[in-house]
């Protein structure tokens, strides 16, 4: 379960957002709202990018809001910039994998599963934007982290493409008992996804 109590943020200028909610492993939640409210800063307290005021932010009972980013429970898949221009697709998936200790990592599998299947050997100024965004979740669907924090990564795909990354995202949830956030401006990925809402007021 990831546990997020009574966290409190404040930007220099006096702005504040509180957070407090609970998420079980297996099950996603989006995080709806308008501009501005919070959401991406929601998810930079839990991947360690920002640090609060105060609150904590636990996985299974054990805090890791002392750990810095790399150390933390958590993957998280950007808006845009997820890959390095120099590496290949696949180079760009394995390189945060320990193939020699898990042998039952399946990068093909996972290109496949996500409709990138081919693309292994291309770099990422040779793919279009939203195949770069699948790229990118493969290579989070493979980390063995159990918090996955999405900040509108399928808003580059088509509505039929993204639904297909749905499914995946809900088989891999399910399968691997992550808790899943996220952020996302259509109210349809939501519905699509069947999960629960926490919508952010100002």
């Amino acid at each position: 379960m990831l546990d997020v109590k009574n966290l409190c943020f404040r930007r220099p200028g006096g702005q504040e957002f509180r957070y407090h909610f609970t998420l079980d492993a297996g099950h996603i939640l989006a995080v709806q709202g308008v501009s501005g409210v919070g959401k991406t800063t929601l998810l930079d307290l839990i991947a360690g990018f920002e640090m609060p005021e105060s609150g904590t932010i636990s996985w299974k009972g054990e805090s890791f809001l002392a750990s810095p980013p790399w150390d933390r429970p958590v993957t998280t898949v950007f808006q845009t910039d997820n890959l390095f221009a120099h590496l290949t697709c696949q180079q760009n998936v394995a390189l945060s994998l320990d193939l020699s200790q898990d042998r039952s990592i399946d990068i093909d599998a996972a290109f496949e599963r996500l409709g990138i299947g081919g693309l292994q050997a291309r770099f990422p100024d040779e793919i279009s934007g939203g195949q770069q965004q699948r790229v990118a979740l493969a290579r989070a669907m493979l980390r063995n982290r159990p918090v996955l924090l999405l900040d509108e990564s399928f808003s580059a795909l088509d509505w039929d493409t993204r639904a297909g990354c749905f499914d995946a995202l809900c088989d891999l949830a399910v399968s691997r008992e992550m808790a899943v956030l996220i952020v996302s401006h259509d109210e349809r990925d939501a519905a699509c996804l069947g999960c629960d809402v926490i919508r952010l007021e100002r």
